[in-house]
């Protein structure tokens, strides 16, 4: 299914998960401390305990958010691509893009797993995870970058209209 533009609702969610993230990535040192004492049988320091939930409960966050944008890119469609870049750019962003929306729920779900079933094989999925997540959003960023500066299409633009649909 193909939309002529994203709706408010896509754009926003968009944005939302990219910011959950951002924060979970530089906001993650409480949690690091707490797993770290709980994995070695020690007490957390009380000030990395709050920490540690706020990760936990904007991790959910973006799991659920991750659940109802793929739900709206399923019913709702997304505008086509641009058509003006090499097929084998056309496949490298559908990979990325691939890769984005499994890690948005693998990173989650393992780091859930890890927490709530004490799953130290869970954690290591979700450090790996992670770490990739961060590699392909850069890669996403510089092809958004690349469709908007060198092809001169209209991709980066679509996501930034804020408009009804």
């Amino acid at each position: 299914m193909q939309a002529a533009s994203y709706s408010k609702t896509q754009i926003w969610l968009h944005w939302g998960i990219a910011a959950l993230i951002l924060i979970q990535f530089l906001a993650h040192d409480g949690m690091e401390h707490v797993w770290r004492a709980f994995r070695r049988g020690q007490q957390a320091a009380a000030g990395d305990i709050p920490l540690a939930y706020m990760h936990v409960v904007l991790g959910l966050a973006v799991l659920v958010l991750a659940t109802w944008r793929l739900w709206l890119r399923a019913t709702r469609g997304v505008p086509p691509v641009s058509g003006m870049e090499h097929p084998a750019l056309r496949l490298l962003a559908k990979a990325a893009h691939l890769l984005i929306y499994a890690l948005i729920f693998i990173v989650p779900l393992s780091g859930a797993a890890a927490w709530f079933l004490q799953l130290p094989g869970a954690g290591l999925v979700h450090v790996v995870g992670k770490n990739i997540l961060l590699y392909v959003v850069l890669l996403h960023i510089a092809g958004a970058l690349v469709q908007h500066f060198v092809l001169r299409s209209d991709v980066l633009r679509q996501m930034l209209r804020f408009r009804q649909a």
